[in-house]
């Protein structure tokens, strides 16, 4: 685990209100309007995609803010922007996950435990970067997980 401070980055996103529960329709389905956007606006991917997690409080129930994006560079047209911003660079706790996205909330759990030991404070803001995806052996899954800090 390492605190640091994530960079600020564009991003072409869409934001949904969801819940744990609700996350796996949404997984490989949603990031493929974001790509097709990217193509059609010959547009540069500048990274991996992430999710990013507000108000989510761990319960499988409650509903939060979910924006999956994809870093990118290039002209947006005025009719998009609504689904184009910055994000700013924040302090974070984060870790790398290898495996399963079904065995993620262990590694969350870890990751909490650590900031309530070492008395940081979260800022109710956590994201994913999906650096690997193996669809066929997610073991070799490969995920940044960074949960925002004050």
């Amino acid at each position: 685990m390492l605190i640091k401070t994530h960079p600020a980055m564009a991003v072409l996103f869409n934001s949904r209100q969801t819940t744990l529960g609700e996350l796996q329709q949404l997984t490989g389905t949603a990031i493929k309007e974001l790509y097709k956007y990217v193509a059609d606006l010959d547009l540069l991917v500048c990274g991996p995609s992430y999710w990013f997690y507000y108000g989510n409080d761990g319960r499988p129930e409650t509903r939060f803010t979910l924006d999956i994006a994809i870093p990118v560079f290039g002209q947006v047209p005025t009719a998009l922007l609504p689904y184009f911003k910055q994000i700013p660079a924040a302090k974070c706790l984060s870790a790398f996950h290898v495996g399963s996205w079904q065995t993620l909330p262990c590694a969350y759990n870890k990751m909490v435990q650590y900031i309530s030991e070492n008395g940081l404070q979260m800022s109710g803001n956590a994201w994913e970067a999906f650096l690997h995806i193996d669809w066929t052996r997610p073991e070799n899954n490969v995920t940044e997980i960074s949960i925002g800090l004050l």
